[in-house]
């Protein structure tokens, strides 16, 4: 069956006309208001000079239909409403099935990409800056959606996601969100990969899903008393694998979430490496950690749940013991990597400016070595030597101590 392509120019000021399957749209150069786009196999390409203008009203673009694919767009100036689960948006899918957007460049916008109800959508290399109102790309329920390599900087939430099962997010740069940088919520069978989250007020957080496979990201310098690299809250049977935490107030913050697993991963330079907290009324934690590398931090663990379930085995400590007397890269003695003084600085974060003072340094000694006190459950019976680069300033951890605390004083005032 032979099928023509249909080539239409769109000059700037006219409607859009009706599209056949096939057909390709080509935005002239200059300035068009508002696009409405409805149909199946449609192309939309912007030439270059071509520019949306929404004339602070509404939304640059409404998608609907099937495989539409638009490219190369520019948008600015959409309305002002910042409602977070309907926001003006630079280029608005609804009922859009296996859409692509591709290579969006937005400014002046509450909201550069929003979609619902979208099966398979695809978003790729979107560049927008936020005006901290409203998220930067928001999806809901659009299950194997793909999101990916695109650059958010300063939204409420930098990329929001909820009730997207099969969803992959791969490859994004978020950074100065208002709020949180990736906030995935309600969803399964998820894999979050290879994204760069840093200097957001909040941090990234996945909640209330199941099996998402979360790898090799990047969550750093958050800072601030509420301040995050990562939150797991009632996430359940997820894998978080090979990611760095660094330089955050808390680098992994654990809220009743279930048979997580952490394997592999690089927590450093963090006020609490990782802390488990039980929200009200909810299950205890369970959380395994196992080959993870604790570096620089004032406190790698603290857990503020009796009832929480936490194994640790393998992982490495830049504070365990170095005695290895059969050389297999495993210290001989047990490692305690909690305190009940790093419990206590959880809940008042002014005491980490006395996390390393001779008294709380000999406090935390004594737990590690009478085996009778609670925390010898959260000792690592295999802790690996953790090789510490040379020249790394020993007074770091004090530092950082100093840093968590002005960085919350700050923060507050």
């Amino acid at each position: 069956m032979l099928v023509l392509l249909a080539l239409v120019t769109l000059l700037p000021g006219q409607p859009v006309p009706p599209l056949s399957p096939g057909s390709e749209l080509v935005l002239a150069p200059g300035v068009h208001r508002s696009l409405e786009i409805q149909g199946q196999d449609i192309t939309v390409r912007a030439a270059p000079g071509a520019v949306v203008d929404a004339g602070g009203k509404g939304h640059g673009l409404v998608v609907e239909g099937k495989r539409i694919r638009l490219t190369g767009l520019t948008v600015r100036n959409t309305g002002p409403n910042y409602d977070f689960y309907n926001p003006d948006s630079a280029v608005y899918f609804v009922n859009c099935q296996g859409c692509v957007l591709e290579g969006l460049r937005a400014r002046g916008v509450v909201t550069a990409v929003r979609a619902e109800a979208s099966p398979g959508l695809v978003v790729r290399g979107v560049r927008a800056v936020g005006n901290r109102q409203g998220p930067g790309i928001t999806l809901y329920q659009c299950p194997r959606a793909r999101v990916e390599q695109n650059r958010l900087d300063g939204f409420l939430d930098n990329l929001y996601v909820e009730r997207s099962d099969g969803a992959v997010i791969r490859r994004n740069e978020l950074v100065h969100s208002f709020r949180y940088g990736l906030h995935l919520m309600f969803s399964k069978d998820v894999e979050v990969d290879h994204n760069h989250a840093y200097r957001g007020r909040v941090g990234s957080a996945v909640m209330y899903g199941r099996r998402v496979y979360l790898h090799d990201n990047v969550f750093e310098d958050h800072v601030g008393p509420l301040a995050f690299g990562l939150l797991s809250q009632e996430q359940h049977e997820s894998r978080f694998v090979r990611n760095v935490l660094r330089g955050n107030n808390v680098g992994i913050l654990i809220v009743s979430a279930v048979d997580d697993l952490f394997e592999d991963n690089t927590i450093e330079r963090n006020g609490f490496g990782v802390l488990v907290l039980r929200e009200k009324n909810k299950v205890s934690s369970a959380a395994r950690f196992t080959g993870n590398r604790f570096l620089a931090n004032v406190y790698d663990l603290a857990v503020d749940d009796p009832k929480a379930r936490v194994e640790l085995e393998g992982n490495a400590y830049d504070r365990a013991s170095r005695l290895d007397l059969d050389g297999d890269g495993i210290a001989d003695i047990p490692y305690l990597p909690s305190s009940s003084y790093a419990l206590l600085a959880s809940r008042e974060l002014d005491l980490s400016l006395f996390a390393f003072s001779p008294g709380v340094t000999l406090w935390e000694e004594a737990e590690k070595k009478v085996p009778g006190l609670r925390l010898m459950t959260l000792a690592d019976p295999e802790p690996r030597i953790l090789r510490v680069p040379p020249g790394r300033p020993a007074l770091l951890p004090l530092l950082i101590a100093g840093g968590v605390l002005l960085g919350g004083l700050w923060l507050r005032s």
